[in-house]
């Protein structure tokens, strides 16, 4: 049966799309992700870095859905160009689509045929392919590699902020000081007293009072 070539045109079309919003779905990670890290090192917020795994997560998601549905009609496509018709092995659907022997034994080089008609649009019979699933491909090395590292850079980033924010200690700074003044400096043997983490081992008398303080 010969294939119209409009309609294998219109299908590449479609790949071609599924494979740009892809594409775009990644600048605008890159984009959303890098106002956040900026913003949280302004800010000196470790938690806003954390912010950034947000969008991470559902453009992950939304890429591996487009990027399933892109394979889903390149099977179409192949389908097309070959009678209408794809061959596939047992091991390459998913579990509940593979075909059992009368012994009930699933024998993973069987080959079976995913059918399709003249003109089709629907790719709803290449989903039971597993690597035509967005589950798959969400773990797949073609994005899973460029959210990881995004990710792995987020949480770095918390660390590091957490890190440089971490509160001085509230020991007590114990100073020296030589202090020149008509006041008396005398020694007395009280305690010591700890004024804005600065001990004081001496008290400062005015001439003045020195008569009631002895």
């Amino acid at each position: 049966m010969a294939v119209n070539e409009k309609y294998l045109d219109h299908l590449q079309s479609v790949i071609t799309r599924h494979n740009s919003n892809s594409f775009m779905i990644k600048g605008w990670t890159i984009t959303i992700c890098t106002a956040v890290f900026a913003l949280s090192g302004t800010w000196k917020e470790p938690i806003v870095a954390l912010v950034a795994l947000v969008p991470i997560s559902v453009f992950w998601v939304l890429d591996s859905l487009y990027l399933a549905n892109e394979r889903c009609f390149v099977s179409l496509y192949t389908a097309a160009i070959n009678e209408y018709s794809l061959k596939v092995k047992n091991k390459e659907l998913i579990k509940e689509h593979q075909e059992k022997s009368e012994d009930g034994e699933v024998y993973p080089e069987t080959e079976l045929e995913i059918n399709s008609s003249q003109y089709s649009m629907n790719i709803m019979p290449f989903r039971k392919i597993s690597r035509n699933n967005w589950q798959d491909v969400f773990k797949s090395n073609t994005i899973a590699w460029f959210y990881i590292m995004l990710s792995t850079f987020s949480i770095a980033l918390f660390i590091g902020l957490l890190l440089i924010k971490k509160p001085a200690s509230n020991e007590p700074i114990k100073v020296s000081t030589k202090i020149e003044a008509d006041s008396l400096f005398i020694r007395t043997d009280k305690p010591e007293v700890i004024i804005n983490n600065i001990i004081l081992n001496d008290s400062i008398i005015n001439s003045d009072t020195l008569k009631n303080y002895k």
